[in-house]
């Protein structure tokens, strides 16, 4: 850029304001360095194999394949909430209670990891990744009480 006096605009308010410079005088740019996407406060945490966003990804996957591949809220709603007790063969008490155990475990590590997450984040972890991690967190824990009470409800098969 040149500083000779035929770049300036005389009429600017601002001395020494270049011409095509349009920030009005008390602007730090913030906005428009937002727009272009360049980092305003403290840089990121360096990532890696322990980033908390690796353990905030983790849970996050591991969660929505206990909610995508299980039938917990309908076993739920099924020997839980209507309180029926079909007769069932013992082999079928044994699969339904294996399902209910593998969405609980599930469900559990899923917490465990988005905890880590949490724990391992601070002040420079990005934003999505405590979101994320929060949200599994409290959803998770949910997902793991009705696996309790599901596994509590089951008929013991004949």
């Amino acid at each position: 850029m040149s500083t000779s006096p035929e770049d300036t605009n005389p009429t600017d308010e601002t001395p020494g304001a270049a011409a095509g410079d349009t920030r009005a005088a008390g602007d730090t740019g913030a906005g428009s360095a937002f727009l272009e996407g360049t980092p305003v406060g403290p840089p990121p945490a360096p990532g890696g194999l322990f980033a908390a966003e690796t353990f905030s990804v983790i849970g996050l996957l591991l969660f929505a394949l206990t909610t995508v591949h299980t039938r917990l809220f309908e076993l739920f709603s099924w020997f839980f909430l209507s309180g029926a007790a079909p007769s069932h063969s013992a082999q079928q008490a044994a699969v339904l209670s294996a399902e209910v155990a593998v969405a609980g475990g599930l469900s559990a590590l899923s917490v465990l990891a988005a905890a880590v997450a949490l724990f391992r984040g601070g002040a420079a972890t990005r934003a999505w990744s405590r979101w994320c991690a929060a949200a599994t967190v409290v959803v998770g824990s949910l997902m793991l009480i009705v696996s309790v009470l599901t596994f509590a409800g089951l008929p013991s098969g004949s």
